[in-house]
Parts: structure tokens; C-alpha cells; sequence
């Protein structure tokens, strides 16, 4: 039997809200100026301080209390993610809810106070510890390091905070250093990794629902700073983490159009499993909605996936964003969005301008206050970029009948529980993480952890003996060895994957193959050459003679091929499985030049169609993009001082004739012209 959870009626929800403005009108005494003495911006009380101010009560009681002080205008402009204004009269600081830290700390949007270039590059991305992308960690199969890695980001991101960097780097968000910051992040990515062509694999863990579900919520307890069961450490959060994209979203194509259509077995089973987990095991503060729709209705509208599913039968409380643009799917036509209206209403055009149609009488509303209302309804909190939530938009919805102010009441107050939580309104001296300082950020122990995940998330995928040898060709003894080439582009690139920040410590394959190899023997040579390879050039290598040369002498030699953000990224799917750019023409002059000694790395966002190259060489490794100190990690891996102990997480398929359809959503074979999807089916 599924667990279920009941929440209050409208007509509660009303009698809550008013009980809670009844009783704060007795407490709420300003003064003249309406300030609290000492706290810039912060309301002042000569009687006993309200609720929302008093810790006596919880987070929700608090929130609602503060909510209901607020004017519709404030409400609306308070679920804008990317400004939501401080009100001063109440004490409430400007708020910026979208900020980054997939695998680190890679976005502070409400940071200002660009200029810091030991804390943030010129572009305003912050200069913090770069760890192994989560399809990377994925294959540590090992939930207690990635805790460690996240906590260590959620270290990091309090970091920011730090007021000796105001003016700065500091994530602040206005005009004084005593204004809290942000601690929204938008992550982790826990889509189902159900086709390797995704171009988002790199984010998330993986295509199996159980180890996704492991690792997610160990990302997510480090984060919040929980426990490894999820036990909370504190009343307050030390972050709060945004699982996203809710859901069925592992298609980039055409991803603002399109239908992600499914049985309610896999949607339960399969892609939405990992997000009740989180929810039950790990009490992620937020949920993001995604750009498709779900069986024909948009999930930023759908009440069945929102509401039914997640908060009644799964108990999510946190809040709930749309994903960037996404309440404008709702009403816009294709490719941007699913020309949708909800039953009892039709979609039309009108100058270019979709309008809603009530079917019974005519009525019209606009898309944008309809799609808004239908978002809110469904339980979607906040709008990220908040085009539509504008005051006539819920003014029109509320005249038309499609929306009350409640559904905006329950919404915000989700919100501003999860802002209680971090701290934000009480006294700093009661927040343990305020004690966090800038000193966390890219700390040595940090850029050390990172080379732990990144070594432990090392796949071999071959290991055999060369020719006429005893011995597997893996380690490489370098104090055995005068001469290690090194072949390919992708060797002097360190490849950080999708969300990244700019750490400064940065260490190619190149770099940390030469480094660690010298130190054990000074007088190896070490030699490496990009061989005009790219993941995009349809251009033949040619090797000189050089290098052929090189090749025939050498000791070992490391070809490294792979993918980059240019075959597959966000927006942009993978066409096929094919080795992308002319990598395929590097391995075949190379090894026609008859060494066999010869290892190839594939450093990937997935599998790659190797059956008619992999017999030239007698040793593989497969990496994912592996932060900051990837070149470290592989060369202790190469010389056997970290024995490769990463085991994949997805599905190695032979070639492309083995994949259904990218839009298909099945899983099973009898759905999927009997191909089926994952190792499971």
C-alpha cells in the first residue's frame, strides 16, 4: 500500500490563515520608523515580537504568519526567483532563489559584487572546488564519499556568505554586508539516464533508479546538512537542495514541446522513484518542475505528477519552481511550448497572442494569467524568471475564477519555510552554519576530496596482457619506463562538464601524467601531441613521421578519446553513439605503427561504439568528466597507487540498432519494438 499524506482543504487553509493574522495583530507593534534598532531594513517591536519573528513557533507558522502581512502585490512579487524585492517594513532582505552547485559551486546569481578574482573569474562564476560531474561520483558506488563531497560543497556555498567579502565575492543580496544571501541551489539533476544520448547524462546518476536513489540522497543529506539517514543536525539547513527535473525530462530536443508520454507503472517505478526517495529519505527542500509535458499536460501544470504524486502520496512540504521559462510552456505554441489549456477551456490565437476559451460560456482569459493560475493550482510555488507573475496576470486569473489568493498564500508560505530554515530571520548566533567562513572555499582538504571522488570513480574496462608478456599491461611502473606518449586533444583539456565553476586548481591528464610519472623518474620522457583531434573536426588526422616514430618506440602510449560539451550538453542531445570528430582516424594510424603497448582512455558522458577498435589496445579505462584534479586521479590509477575500483552506472550498448527511440518513453520491450529500455527491461 502507498503511503499517503493528507493536506488541509481551501477551507482550512482560510481558517489557518486568518487564526494566524487574528492572533499576530496583538503582537505586531512598530515603532515610528518601523524598524528594529540595529538590523538595517528590519521592522521594530516595543511589545512582544510576532510570530514570524518568534522561534518559540515552528518554520511553517512562522512563514504563514509573515505571509499574511503581506499585500498581494508583495505575495507575487516575493515568488519571482531571479528578484524578489525586499519588503522593509516586515524585515525581509531581496532574494535571489536561483543559484548552482551540481558538482560545486558554480553559480551565485544574486551576487552583485563581481570584481574578486580570487573568489570569482571575470565573468562572475565562482572560483570554488570543481568536483567529478554526478554521473562521474555515480560510479564510486559509494554514498559516504559523495556525503563528504557535498558537504563540502554546502561548506562552500555558507563561504560565500562571509562579510569580509562584501563588496566583493560575497553571495549577498543588496546594499548592506548584514543581508543574509541566498541558499536556494537548483540541484541535484536526478533525471533518469534512460538513453545514453541524453544530453544532460553528465548531471545526474545514472539510468538505474536504486543506485540513483542511493547516491541522490546521500548529495542531498551532505548538502542540507543531515545526517547519512537524514536525521537533521540542526533545526536549520545549511543549504537547501532543488531535485530536478520533475519529471520524465531526459530529452534536450525540442524539450519546451514536447510529450513525454508513459504508463503510470514507470512513472511511479522508474521515473519518479528517485524523487520520492529524496523526499522520504533525505527531505529535499525543493522540487523543479520540467519543460515537457506528461501525457499531454505540461508538468508545470500537472496536478497528478505535482500534487497527487509528490506532496499527497509521496509527503514533499519543501517548495516547488518551475524550471526556467517553463510556465510559458503552458500557453505558447510549438517548439516553445504545448498550445495547452486545461479542461473546460480551449487554446486559441489572438494577434499572435494565445488566449484561453471557456468552453461552456465563451469567457476568455489570457495564456500568461492562466498558465500562471493552472501552475499554482497544480502546486508549483515559484516561477523562474517570472514573466508571467505579474499583479494584473493574478488579477485577471482571480476575476476569471481560476485562481484565489489562498493557492498564492499556501505557495509562499512553502517558500518562506524553507527560507526560516537556513536562518535567514533569526539571530545569527543561533545558526551554527553562520560560523562558516570564506576559508572553506577551495580549501586543501576540499581539493583533496575532490582527487579522492575522481580517483575512486575510475572504471577499468580492460586489462589484458600484451604480447608475449606474463603481466597485464596495467600499472605502469614509470620507474621501468623511458618513454610514455600521449595522443589526443582531450588529454590537455580538463573537461569539468555542464555547471561548472572555474577552480583554480586545474589539472589535465597531460599535466598530472607528467608530474606524477617525473617524480617517481626524473629522466622519463614524458611527450604528448593533440594530433589535430577534436569531437567535432571531420577532418582525417595525419601523423608525421615524428610521430610515428614516437609511437613505435614508446614505452606505453595513452590515446585519449571522448566527448565534450559540443557533442552533448543541455539543449543539445547526442545524434548517436558513434566516436565523435576524427578520434576513429587517430587510432588507426596509430596502431598501425604495431605498438602493443597501448591504453586507451574514454573520458565520456557514455558509451561510445568501440567493437572495431577496442582489440588494439590491451588495457581501457572509462572516466567521466572528473573535476578538477582529473589528471591527478588517473595517472595514480595508471601507476597502481589507487587501484581503479569504479563500477559503471549505466548500459553499454554495442551500437545504435540497440536503442528504441529517444522520444519513447517505454521501457519495456513490448512498448519499445522489443528493444526495451536499461538493463532492467
Amino acid at each position: 500500500m502507498r503511503k499517503r499524506h493528507v493536506i488541509f482543504s481551501y477551507k482550512h487553509e482560510k481558517i489557518f490563515f486568518t487564526a494566524i493574522l487574528f492572533t499576530t495583530l496583538f503582537y505586531f507593534i512598530p515603532n515610528a520608523n518601523g524598524q528594529r534598532k540595529g538590523q538595517k531594513g528590519a521592522p521594530v517591536y516595543t511589545g512582544t515580537i510576532p510570530i514570524y519573528l518568534d522561534t518559540n513557533y515552528t518554520f511553517r507558522e512562522r512563514a504563514a504568519d509573515l505571509v499574511s502581512r503581506m499585500t498581494l502585490e508583495e505575495e507575487i512579487k516575493q515568488l519571482h526567483t531571479n528578484h524578489a524585492p525586499a519588503i522593509p517594513r516586515l524585515g525581509v532582505h531581496q532574494y535571489f532563489y536561483w543559484n548552482e552547485a551540481q558538482h560545486g559551486v558554480n553559480a551565485l546569481f544574486g551576487n552583485l559584487n563581481n570584481g574578486d578574482t580570487k573568489h570569482e573569474s571575470a565573468y562572475g562564476s565562482p572560483r570554488a572546488t570543481s568536483f567529478p560531474v554526478n554521473f562521474a561520483s555515480t560510479m564510486t558506488w559509494d554514498p559516504a564519499l559523495i556525503y563528504k563531497e557535498t558537504s563540502a560543497i554546502s561548506d562552500e556555498a555558507r563561504g560565500f556568505l562571509d562579510k569580509s567579502l562584501f563588496g566583493v565575492a560575497q553571495n549577498n543580496l543588496g546594499d548592506s554586508r548584514d543581508n543574509y544571501g541566498s541558499l536556494t541551489f537548483w540541484a541535484p539533476t536526478i533525471n533518469m539516464d534512460r538513453d545514453p544520448r541524453w544530453g544532460r547524462t553528465d548531471e545526474a546518476f545514472g539510468e538505474d533508479p536504486f543506485l540513483a536513489s542511493k547516491m541522490a540522497a546521500a548529495f542531498v543529506n551532505g548538502f542540507q546538512g543531515q545526517t547519512m539517514n537524514g536525521t537533521p543536525e540542526s533545526k536549520y539547513l545549511k543549504a537547501a537542495a532543488t531535485a530536478k527535473h520533475y519529471a520524465l525530462n531526459d530529452l534536450e530536443n525540442n524539450r519546451t514541446g514536447i510529450s513525454s508520454n508513459s504508463s503510470d507503472e514507470a512513472i511511479r517505478d522508474y521515473y519518479t522513484a528517485t524523487f520520492r526517495y529524496l523526499i522520504e529519505h533525505a527531505h529535499v527542500s525543493g522540487i523543479m518542475t520540467s519543460y515537457n509535458a506528461i501525457n499531454g499536460t505540461p508538468a508545470v501544470a500537472n496536478t497528478y505528477t505535482i500534487n497527487v504524486l509528490a506532496k499527497r502520496t509521496y509527503g514533499f512540504d519543501g517548495y516547488t519552481t518551475s524550471d526556467c521559462g517553463a510556465v510559458g510552456t503552458t500557453y505558447n505554441t510549438f517548439p516553445n511550448g504545448h498550445f495547452w489549456a486545461p479542461p473546460g477551456w480551449r487554446p486559441a490565437l489572438l494577434d499572435n497572442k494565445t488566449i484561453w476559451i471557456s468552453t461552456p460560456t465563451n469567457d476568455t482569459v489570457s495564456g500568461e494569467a492562466g498558465g500562471q493560475a493552472y501552475a499554482l493550482r497544480a502546486g508549483t510555488s515559484l516561477n523562474c524568471t517570472g514573466y508571467e507573475y505579474t499583479l494584473s496576470n493574478i488579477e485577471e486569473a482571480i476575476k476569471a475564477g481560476i485562481l484565489s489568493k489562498g493557492v498564492i498564500d499556501r505557495a509562499l508560505t512553502s517558500v518562506f519555510t524553507i527560507r526560516m530554515r537556513t536562518g535567514e530571520f533569526d539571530p545569527s548566533s543561533q545558526v551554527p552554519y553562520t560560523r562558516i567562513s570564506k576559508a572553506e572555499i577551495q580549501s586543501p582538504a576540499h581539493q583533496k576530496l575532490a582527487e579522492e571522488v575522481a580517483e575512486n570513480a575510475l572504471v577499468l574496462l580492460k586489462n589484458d596482457r600484451v604480447s608475449n608478456t606474463k603481466k597485464s599491461l596495467l600499472p605502469l611502473n614509470p620507474d621501468q619506463l623511458h618513454h610514455v606518449l600521449i595522443l589526443g586533444n582531450l588529454a590537455d583539456k580538463v573537461s569539468l562538464g555542464g555547471y561548472s565553476g572555474l577552480p583554480n586548481l586545474q589539472v589535465s591528464a597531460v599535466q598530472g601524467i607528467t608530474n606524477t610519472f617525473k617524480k617517481m623518474n626524473p629522466h622519463i620522457i614524458v611527450k604528448f601531441d593533440n594530433t589535430n583531434t577534436s569531437t567535432t573536426s571531420v577532418e582525417p588526422v595525419v601523423l608525421n613521421e615524428e610521430i610515428k616514430s614516437d609511437i613505435r618506440k614508446a614505452d606505453a602510449v595513452i590515446v585519449f578519446i571522448g566527448t565534450n560539451e559540443a557533442v552533448a550538453s543541455e539543449g543539445h542531445d547526442r545524434p548517436s553513439l558513434a566516436i565523435p570528430g576524427n578520434y576513429g582516424s587517430l587510432i588507426y594510424q596509430t596502431a598501425e605503427q604495431g605498438n602493443k603497448r597501448m591504453i586507451l582512455v574514454i573520458q565520456s558522458d557514455g558509451p561510445l561504439n568501440i567493437n572495431y577498435i577496442q582489440h588494439y589496445f590491451p588495457a581501457i579505462i572509462f572516466s567521466g568528466y572528473n573535476g578538477e584534479s582529473q589528471g591527478t586521479a588517473l595517472a595514480n590509477v595508471l601507476i597502481g597507487k589507487k587501484n581503479p575500483s569504479g563500477h559503471l552506472d549505466f548500459t553499454w550498448y554495442m551500437n545504435d540498432d540497440q536503442l528504441a527511440d529517444k522520444s519513447d518513453y517505454y521501457l519495456t520491450p513490448d512498448k519499445t519494438n522489443g528493444l526495451g529500455r536499461t538493463y532492467q527491461y
